[in-house]
């Protein structure tokens, strides 16, 4: 009879604590489960499997793949004449919540966005005029609002000299879903 009811009472103190969130294992489940889906990560690194897929210039000593390979030395440059642009593919629904934008001699740059499977349908976003920093990097940073996309083209409508390069542009938020 005591054996049942040390049973009892031990089943009763499992349940209720899988109940109230107490068990160390469901505990950590639950935590691992909120930081999975919370992660927000730099979606324009091409680690994460960001590419560019197309830019209206090429330098052999600076192509656009520079400014998403995570490194600071490297950057794009365009090769003059105005507009300039250039479109990132995720390869998956994503949510972005803030970019950064680290350019020099940009002047005005407008970022339209497609959710499509395939780069079409591009829609207006965000547009702005930065500051020249003269011997310094333009860091622009945007809070994003209905950032969902699939795609991002960037055109640099006008820069402040006859060139301009972009050093990287980050993305920071969350994958949503994969293409399909």
């Amino acid at each position: 009879m005591e054996r049942r009811a040390r049973v009892e009472k031990f089943s009763f103190i499992v349940t209720l604590h899988l109940h109230i969130g107490l068990c160390p294992v469901t505990t950590r489940s639950r935590r691992k489960i909120k930081d999975f889906k919370m992660k927000k990560t730099d979606l324009c690194l091409s680690s994460e499997g960001a590419e560019v897929i197309l830019a209206t210039s090429s330098d052999e000593k600076h192509p656009p793949e520079n400014m998403i390979d995570g490194n600071p030395d490297t950057f794009w440059t365009t090769t003059g004449m105005f507009p300039q642009e250039f479109i990132i593919c995720f390869h998956k629904h994503v949510r972005i919540e803030r970019l950064v934008i680290q350019s020099y001699f940009v002047r005005t740059l407008r970022i339209e966005k497609s959710t499509s499977k395939e780069p079409v349908d591009f829609e207006p976003w965000i547009e702005r005029d930065l500051v020249h920093t003269e011997g310094q990097l333009q860091n622009e940073e945007i809070m994003a609002r209905d950032g969902h996309a699939t795609y991002l083209r960037f055109i640099i409508i006008s820069a402040f000299d006859h060139f301009a390069s972009v050093h990287s542009v980050s993305a920071e938020g969350t994958a949503v879903s994969n293409l399909s």
